[in-house]
């Protein structure tokens, strides 16, 4: 067994030097930091826990210790010792410097060369100097990484969460309830409102529930009764939203009800060729009567000579808010006051931005509801539903047909709420099956060697 004592500057020198002089097999016993650098006891041919060679162990180590204590008790010139050691100190210098640049690699070659190294503190320095770069380079590097790793949150959020508040981050079940919320059809701004008050503990499966329920609570829904109890309304919208047709299905019913004499019918529209036919064939049916008043005329005297009746219903034109009779019809809605309540007619076959900009024509009217119409033409409910439940316009009717008297009723939140969850899963449905559809004809194309 051979054992030996190894100093260097470093543990790397350290082992490289037990590697040359004992080989690859020679084994590590002990290593700790000196006043001179690392000291590394290692031997060749040693077996672990045999008494004989723990005692072979100290009696080597304590020779080498007693020979180099007489090696510097001598203090003997050694010309070659000297240049030994100074070439192990250029080479344990050479080790721990910086050769990451250019320049710091320059200045290694030629310290090898010259001899020219520095003392020990300008080592010292040197160090220090490299382990500020390092450090530099750390923040540096640190800084960068937060840097993208905000944008990628910025990223995930706008296209997965919340398009209303940025800064506020989404969990992933927030993510899928929002994108849930947006097949429906809901407005960005509701869907965010619902989707920040849902409990993040909670199964999606559990989750998307409550938020279906919370989205039926906040949609606002009038009281029942207005075909028993009868009253004063004005329904106003866009051309083509179903005002004269919803008007003759609440006349005709009521009229079943209460008899023709409690129902008369006015109409202030007189911008259009036969404006009055579809309203006064209504009137024939019914037996009720009906009153036209003029461009600029009074409604307030009309509606004040049918006090006798218990349902007065009024028709008016669906005039674009550009067209100068828009502002005149409106004066005299408001003239009217606040007895004549005005619900407006919502179409469901529009556009959300198209319903939205409705609201905001007519709501200097004094609107009191909504009235959803064409329920049987439409695809997608949620724009409707944003409408009325970001504005707190309550849901007064709905109609979901052309058949007199039939086709109109009384809102119910859930089954709304329902109906427009089940019209976005028929959507999705439909545009799966088109896409496995063309997505299997192009696959068949390229099968038969045909390109499109």
């Amino acid at each position: 067994m051979k054992v030996k004592r190894f100093i260097a500057a470093n543990m790397q020198q350290a082992l490289r030097n037990v590697s040359q002089e004992l080989g690859a097999d020679a084994v590590i016993l002990s290593s700790r930091k000196t006043d001179h650098g690392i000291e590394v006891v290692a031997a060749l041919d040693y077996h672990s826990g045999n008494d004989q060679d723990n005692a072979e162990v100290e009696r080597q180590l304590r020779l080498q210790q007693e020979l180099e204590a007489a090696k510097a008790a001598s203090r003997e010139p050694q010309a070659v010792t000297k240049r030994d050691e100074k070439r192990e100190e250029r080479e344990a210098w050479a080790s721990q410097a910086d050769v990451s640049s250019r320049e710091g690699l320059a200045a290694v070659l030629a310290g090898l060369k010259d001899g020219d190294i520095p003392s020990s503190a300008g080592r010292e320095e040197m160090r220090r100097r490299e382990g500020d770069r390092d450090e530099s380079w750390y923040s540096n590097a640190l800084a960068q990484m937060s840097g993208e790793l905000k944008e990628l949150k910025n990223w995930m959020v706008s296209h997965q969460g919340s398009a209303w508040d940025n800064e506020r981050p989404m969990t992933w079940q927030q993510s899928q309830l929002w994108q849930r919320c947006q097949d429906v059809g809901l407005e960005p701004a509701w869907a965010d409102r619902v989707t920040s008050r849902i409990d993040g503990a909670l199964p999606m499966d559990e989750a998307w529930a409550a938020a279906l329920n919370l989205i039926a609570s906040d949609l606002p829904i009038a009281p029942t009764g207005l075909l028993d109890r009868g009253g004063l309304y004005a329904l106003v919208g866009p051309t083509g939203a179903g005002k004269t047709t919803t008007i003759g299905k609440l006349a005709a019913q009521f009229v079943i009800r209460h008899g023709a004499d409690a129902v008369a019918l006015v109409t202030l529209d007189n911008y259009r060729v036969a404006a009055h036919d579809q309203l006064r064939t209504f009137s024939r049916l019914l037996g009720v009567e009906m009153h036209v008043v003029g461009a600029g005329g009074d409604l307030g005297k009309a509606i004040d000579g049918l006090k006798n009746k218990k349902l007065i219903l009024v028709d008016t034109a669906g005039l674009a808010s550009q067209d100068p009779h828009f502002g005149v019809q409106l004066t005299m809605l408001k003239q009217a006051g606040l007895r004549l309540k005005k619900l407006l007619v919502l179409p469901l076959t529009s556009q959300g931005r198209c319903l939205q900009e409705n609201y905001e024509h007519y709501k200097a009217a004094g609107l009191v509801g909504c009235v959803f119409t064409k329920l049987d033409e439409c695809f997608s409910l949620g724009p409707a539903l944003s409408v009325s439940a970001l504005t707190h316009l309550p849901v007064t009717l709905v109609t979901d047909g052309p058949h007199i008297p039939d086709d109109v009723h009384y809102p119910d939140a859930d089954k709304l709420v329902k109906l427009a969850e089940q019209m976005a899963r028929m959507a999705r449905t439909r545009w799966q099956a088109a896409e496995a559809m063309n997505f299997a004809n192009q696959q068949s194309s390229v099968q038969h060697g045909v390109s499109n």
